[in-house]
């Protein structure tokens, strides 16, 4: 495939797909390098179930920055992942992954690999209930948006919320979705603090959160700070300490949970976990 004609049939299919290249993703070029740190510790410290949107996203990054070899090795990292966290939905949840490969191929004039993915897009999309050749709508692929918006700084985050509430609607009681909507809300309380006539609201959903996700100890500081900031220090310390008691995501809850010590002088506290 070389000819204009392929290539715009190829580009016209893109343009159909969902997945981080046609999310409109606001972000800045001075964002860039905080965006991609902060992606590398989550990757590095954090230990999650959500790696795979992580992968995705630090390929699409990479593929900013021009280094479109670096953005295949990222999103193989996330097929691989794919399999290994998610075997039951791999299908469904290889979407986002293989329309980033589309695009990337694409970026580097290699269509006949971009063509191979559209391909794999499309094998998944034929169902009698879906109407779209190249795209599906279901909470997962909503929810892997949100993730996306979330990590791309506060102009994104109403999106992000909205996001997280399409896919809650389909399944109240989903740890994931429910971690997201929680942690968009918390953001978004802070984005718009000093806007007029703003109403917190992020308490409540950090509660649900926790209730189903009960070893995420981001989540868990998350709910200490908003507890202390509603005056509720005494409730936010037991969830500050159990998030530092779990060991697994401890260097990075460690940062967050700063924030709450500086004003309790628990310092030595922490120092010794």
């Amino acid at each position: 495939m070389s000819t204009n004609g392929d290539n715009h049939q190829v580009k016209d299919s893109l343009e159909q797909l969902r997945c981080h290249f046609t999310w409109e993703l606001f972000i800045e070029d001075d964002e860039m390098p905080d965006l991609e740190n902060r992606v590398l510790d989550q990757i590095e410290f954090l230990d999650t179930k959500y790696n795979v949107g992580i992968h995705n996203l630090l390929a699409y990054v990479k593929h900013l920055k021009g280094q479109n070899e670096e953005a295949l090795k990222s999103l193989k990292e996330a097929e691989d992942l794919m399999q290994k966290e998610h075997a039951s939905q791999a299908s469904v949840r290889s979407l986002v992954t293989w329309s980033n490969f589309a695009w990337v191929y694409y970026h580097m004039g290699r269509l006949a690999e971009a063509q191979a993915y559209l391909d794999k897009v499309e094998n998944i999309c034929k169902k009698p209930s879906n109407p779209f050749r190249y795209r599906m709508e279901c909470p997962e692929i909503d929810c892997e948006e949100g993730w996306a918006l979330l990590k791309c700084g506060g102009k994104n985050y109403e999106r992000a919320k909205a996001c997280f509430e399409k896919a809650l609607e389909g399944d109240h009681e989903n740890p994931e979705f429910s971690t997201g909507y929680a942690i968009s809300a918390y953001r978004l309380d802070g984005f718009k603090l000093a806007t007029k006539g703003y109403r917190q609201f992020s308490l409540l959903p950090l509660r649900q959160a926790v209730s189903l996700n009960s070893d995420n100890g981001y989540l868990k500081v998350l709910l200490a700070l908003k507890l202390q900031d509603n005056g509720q220090e005494a409730e936010g310390e037991k969830y500050l300490e159990e998030a530092l008691a779990n060991m697994s995501s401890q260097t990075y809850v460690f940062r967050y949970a700063a924030s709450f010590t500086e004003e309790k002088a628990l310092w030595i506290k922490l120092l010794s976990y």
